[in-house]
């Protein structure tokens, strides 16, 4: 999944980083759509074509209620295609109607879900209230496995049924983030006929009411879709047919735009290098940045000791860290969860910064106290992380009563060795994790019983304070909850925090209708190819 955090774009300047914002922002509101989301003035949709999206992985199953978090160029993108978001987060962090009409609630413990009129899977099944509860309910089902499993099973005797375009839901108690965190689990929701029909998972046919249906899927390598005539947003979705290729290595996907083999794919500016400028290509920023962590092993071993956490804060420059991982200078650190963009930022709160001279008497201390720094740090091998590890074991070992051992894992590898396992002292996972607003991925990562919580991080304060910021929709009350969660980071150190960025697409500079939502996922009805450059306007 995974794909947090309104931070800032840290290459920039705070001045470029506004800018940008306010630049992405007058994007959203200049435009204008029939359901509300918008395209630029001087890019005029045109019906036809084909797009490529190159991807990083391929889905594993076509069951709607197997999600892995909503950044682009994962599974979940070609997921949305076929089946679209029910509800979904704007780049301002508000929740929309996507597949429904809306999604709303007074108190923030009863909400209402309005359904579009008239829409119908592609097999014919309708689009309805009975449809949606039976998704909902099968994902609460443990045997389904569906990652959203127990979110949905704490609200999901709560649903109501008004009427075939009306469900109610009541849950267990106020949580004002509820839109937000079933746009990030549960999404998505297919034709009952269909799963019904589906002895096993591997049977699953993908059948939605979303902008396109599957033509042809050679798994793991590559798919074609084409357009549904019968999607309810006429005259959309534009295109023809959406293509998906499957390449893992990020120079490859790089270099099959620049060559014209694809139209886009999802990744870094320091990933793009002069790649960004070729000729046909151009960039286009995701307004919706995140943070660069790692996860402190807080069950067992070295880092259950507080001052082997700040220990490691102080004995490394986190700027020559990003630096030895991107290869860029520049970068801003952040001095907590979030930054000074973020309506919740709190300057009071700062994380530790560089003193070798204090973070040597630390890691004397815990060797004094029987407990040595001797730490294992886990990351996965592409050439990025690599040299990220490196410098983490170089810049550690000239401290002394320090041990740093690193492991290098296949990508699919970190996950269950990681959060699975707890097999690490350190584990850094690559990217950053993105929302356009605190939850839910706050609490999947700071609270107790978070699903992202791989570090066993455990604080009765962390969790009082995130439900208190949930319960609320009193803007100055979420705030104060928020300067809690802040002051809480900075005194018990929950991960290592060395950095933030924005994601950006590397596209052909022909593509138009460029709509992000939730952690970055486009909404694939409003692309269109355009006779004219036009993502350079």
């Amino acid at each position: 999944m995974t794909e947090t955090l309104r931070t800032a774009t840290t290459r920039n300047t705070n001045a470029r980083t506004n800018t940008s914002r306010a630049l992405a922002v007058a994007f959203a509101m200049l435009c204008a759509s029939t359901s509300g989301i918008a395209h630029a003035a001087d890019e005029q949709p045109v019906k036809g074509g084909e797009i490529t999206i190159v991807n990083g992985s391929d889905v594993k199953s076509w069951d709607p209620a197997v999600t892995s978090g909503t950044f682009p160029g994962g599974p979940m993108d070609m997921l949305d295609a076929i089946y679209g978001f029910i509800v979904y987060s704007d780049v301002n962090g508000k929740i929309q109607g996507g597949m429904s009409e809306s999604l709303t609630s007074e108190d923030a413990k009863v909400w209402t879900l309005k359904l579009r009129p008239g829409v119908k899977f592609t097999d014919g099944t309708a689009y309805d209230a009975d449809a949606v509860k039976f998704n909902w309910d099968r994902a609460a089902d443990p045997a389904t496995l569906a990652p959203a499993q127990a979110f949905v099973s704490s609200w999901n005797k709560g649903i109501k049924i008004v009427d075939p375009l009306t469900i109610e839901i009541t849950l267990p108690k106020p949580d004002r983030n509820f839109g937000a965190t079933l746009a990030q689990l549960a999404p998505f929701i297919g034709s009952p006929t269909a799963l019904k029909a589906a002895e096993k998972k591997t049977d699953i046919k993908p059948v939605g009411a979303g902008a396109f249906l599957l033509d042809n899927w050679n798994q793991g390598v590559s798919m074609t879709m084409k357009r549904n005539p019968a999607y309810w947003d006429q005259p959309r979705p534009y295109l023809d047919t959406l293509k998906f290729v499957v390449i893992p290595e990020t120079n490859s996907r790089i270099s099959t735009v620049v060559q014209g083999g694809a139209t886009m794919m999802a990744g870094y500016m320091y990933q793009f290098g002069s790649n960004a400028t070729a000729e046909g290509v151009t960039t286009h920023e995701i307004p919706l940045s995140g943070l660069y962590r790692a996860y402190f092993n807080q069950a067992k071993g070295t880092f259950t000791d507080k001052r082997a956490r700040e220990a490691f804060y102080e004995a490394l420059q986190r700027p020559r860290l990003m630096k030895a991982y991107t290869q860029i200078d520049g970068y801003v650190m952040p001095t907590n969860y979030f930054t000074a963009d973020s309506p919740y930022y709190d300057a009071t709160y700062k994380l530790p910064e560089y003193n070798p001279e204090h973070a040597q008497e630390l890691f004397n201390a815990l060797a004094k106290d029987g407990k040595p720094f001797d730490i294992k740090i886990v990351t996965y091998s592409n050439s990025d992380l690599k040299r990220l590890g490196s410098y983490l074991q170089q810049a550690l070992g000239a401290y002394e009563n320090v041990s740093v051992k690193l492991e290098l894992v296949d990508q699919a590898m970190l996950t269950p060795t990681c959060k699975a396992q707890g097999n690490f002292d350190l584990c850094v996972d690559g990217g950053v994790l993105v929302a356009n607003g605190a939850e839910p991925i706050i609490t999947n990562l700071l609270g107790s019983k978070g699903n992202d919580n791989w570090g066993k991080y455990n604080s009765p304060e962390m969790d009082k304070a995130l439900a208190a910021a949930n319960a609320t929709m009193d803007p100055k009350a979420v705030k104060a909850a928020y300067a809690d969660v802040q002051k809480l980071v900075v005194d018990d150190l929950p991960l290592y925090i060395f950095g933030s960025e924005a994601r950006n697409l590397l596209i052909r500079n022909n593509t138009g209708g460029i709509v992000p939502s939730n952690g970055g996922i486009l909404q694939k009805q409003f692309l269109f190819v355009c006779k004219d450059a036009c993502t350079t306007k």
